[in-house]
């Protein structure tokens, strides 16, 4: 089981989750070095993304965008779903400093 920490709206989720929760499911996650379906020029990864937000050349759920967003997410591999939430829970407030 992986989780992520909300206090910092999983910025530090590094785990290998890598398709989307909602009404459809099984939508696999766009690999972040890639922009098909989706275009997305602020979240390739660079250095700075790499190091901070754990981008890659992956597909697994991340929050490069905490500012905005609430919990980690990705791009959709679906024409009809450009980004969305994973389904990821939320750590235990019993151990407040780790990521899993």
């Amino acid at each position: 089981k992986q989780w992520y920490q909300r206090r910092v709206r999983g910025t530090g989720y590094r785990g290998n989750v890598n398709s989307v929760e909602g009404i459809v499911s099984n939508v696999a996650c766009q690999a972040w070095n890639k922009d098909y379906p989706h275009h997305h020029s602020e979240f390739h990864p660079t250095s700075h993304n790499i190091e901070r937000y754990g981008l890659g050349k992956h597909n697994y759920c991340r929050n490069p965008d905490p500012q905005q967003l609430k919990k980690p997410w990705c791009y959709t591999t679906s024409s009809w779903i450009r980004w969305q939430y994973c389904d990821i829970p939320t750590c235990s407030t019993e151990f407040p400093y780790f990521e899993h």
